[in-house]
């Protein structure tokens, strides 16, 4: 039995109600009083995270480059239990010299990346010029 229709709901739609409780209407207004700047930055940033993982976990975000992982540091950040790092990277695109990369993103506990793995990227759908991590290949 669905009550008020919240069975289908996909996991983009739960993203979009969550950063629309914490952006908009007196939800929204009571966080932004409570917490600082810098909070609500962490939090928009890990949704928008979360919904480019989502994303590339559908196969909506193409394979644009590939990269080797040269270094990685943990945040200490969690999204449902799956941790966000920060991966230094060098990133072989089609037609391009490789060249060093910094990027922030939420990764699978079950896949985290080592150094020396080659990972995928995809472009960002919110910014073209930043790309989103789509696993690591093999």
């Amino acid at each position: 039995m669905k009550l008020f229709g919240k069975k289908n709901e996909t996991k983009l739609d739960q993203l979009d109600q969550a950063e629309k409780a914490v952006n908009k209407g007196l939800t929204g207004l009571l966080t932004k009083a409570f917490v600082g700047k810098e909070q609500m930055d962490q939090i928009n940033s890990s949704i928008q995270n979360a919904k480019n993982a989502t994303l590339a976990s559908e196969g909506a975000i193409p394979e644009v480059a590939t990269a080797t992982v040269t270094a990685i540091q943990d945040t200490g950040q969690l999204v449902n239990y799956d941790p966000m790092v920060i991966l230094q990277l060098n990133v072989v695109e089609p037609g391009r010299e490789p060249y060093a990369y910094r990027m922030q993103t939420l990764v699978s506990k079950l896949q985290i990346p080592r150094v020396g793995d080659v990972i995928r990227l995809g472009a960002n759908p919110a910014d073209a010029s930043q790309f989103v991590y789509l696993g690591i290949c093999g």
